[in-house]
């Protein structure tokens, strides 16, 4: 605390106010518009702007905590009761999908390492499919080229969910639709409660050497309170966009000193990893389609690494399975939630 004080200077304030206002701004601007993932993308866009126009927005540690806690606390919750019961319904395109989640960050790391020259760490991060909230709040708290993080995996979501959804839409002569969350949200006196436990293993998360303890401990343990029923319901939503519009001008701020090189680097190298992405997904959802006897658009989707968010909006507007899409892009984003541990756990010598 006595050190909080000592950082505290009015103008540190005011450019702490100033970040949260332009990633507000950006949040909004960019759901007027319609771009995915808006209150991330948007406060990522907005700030990275200003970065590189060497504008000294940052935001302090406190504030940034309290954000990865709320946000992990929220994705915790989406894995209920019913993620346990789909493990059994769809074996054969569920170990299509883990295979193929193994190919990716096997395949992809290594391109972006060989070809690109990027590190090991940032690479990895580079190429978890599906997950851009967990991806991007992970590389904030770890020893990785979060820039490079954060360009990469925009770009990825950019291109799923605009060029590769519009072309599949073309050819189905897709119609506009939007799927409604209706889930329950959990009481507030309860999401007050989850978030105190929450903050609490916090500290014992980081003794034990947990990786990015403030946003993976709430999430493991709202998933496990959440699947075996100990909680009921998602936390409120009106927690999710605050938690969202700091988690994204944090990597916006990281863009300071990036030069335009940089990002050209960066989109070939991401250009590149997406289109092997592609390539794997597709090239698995072959097989499964034929074993399975079901449309081959609808494994993709199920395969693609575009998130449980997007990609169920894209099969039920082509009349397929919503649920069948969002159930394995949920169960591939719990299996890298379980992996991301043992893929960035801090060496015992540190």
């Amino acid at each position: 605390m006595k050190a909080l004080i000592a950082a505290f200077t009015w103008s540190r304030l005011g450019w702490a106010l100033l970040t949260l206002a332009l990633g507000t701004i950006g949040a909004f601007v960019f759901s007027a518009i319609g771009v995915p993932a808006a209150f991330l993308s948007g406060p990522m866009v907005a700030v990275a702007f200003c970065a590189v126009l060497r504008v000294p927005v940052d935001l302090p540690m406190p504030v940034r905590d309290v954000a990865f806690v709320v946000l992990g606390a929220i994705l915790g919750t989406t894995m209920d009761q019913e993620t346990l019961a789909s493990l059994h319904e769809w074996p054969i395109s569920i170990a299509g999908l883990l295979i193929g989640l193994v190919a990716l960050m096997t395949v992809v790391p290594r391109y972006l390492t060989r070809v690109h020259k990027i590190d090991d760490r940032t690479a990895k991060l580079c190429a978890i499919p599906g997950a851009l909230g967990v991806v991007v709040v992970l590389a904030t708290q770890l020893d990785v080229d979060a820039r490079r993080v954060a360009i990469l995996q925009t770009l990825r979501l950019a291109v799923l969910l605009t060029l590769i959804p519009a072309t599949v839409a073309l050819a189905f002569h897709m119609e506009a639709a939007q799927i409604v969350h209706d889930g329950p949200e959990m009481a507030w006196p309860m999401a007050g409660l989850v978030l105190v436990v929450c903050f609490l293993v916090v500290k014992p998360a980081a003794l034990l050497r947990f990786p990015a303890p403030t946003f993976l401990a709430p999430m493991f343990l709202t998933g496990a309170l959440s699947m075996s029923g100990v909680i009921q319901g998602q936390m409120p939503l009106a927690l999710l966009w605050p938690a969202l519009i700091v988690s994204g001008a944090v990597v916006g701020a990281r863009f300071a000193g990036t030069t335009l090189a940089y990002l050209w680097q960066s989109i070939k190298a991401g250009l590149g990893g997406i289109a092997l992405a592609i390539g794997i997904t597709g090239f698995l959802a072959w097989p499964v389609s034929w074993l399975t006897e079901l449309p081959f658009v609808q494994i993709w989707l199920a395969f693609a690494p575009g998130g449980f968010d997007a990609m169920p909006v894209l099969a039920f507007s082509l009349g397929l399975d919503p649920a069948f899409v969002a159930g394995h892009q949920l169960i591939r984003f719990v299996a890298i939630s379980l992996a991301l541990p043992f893929l960035f756990a801090k060496p015992v010598s540190d």
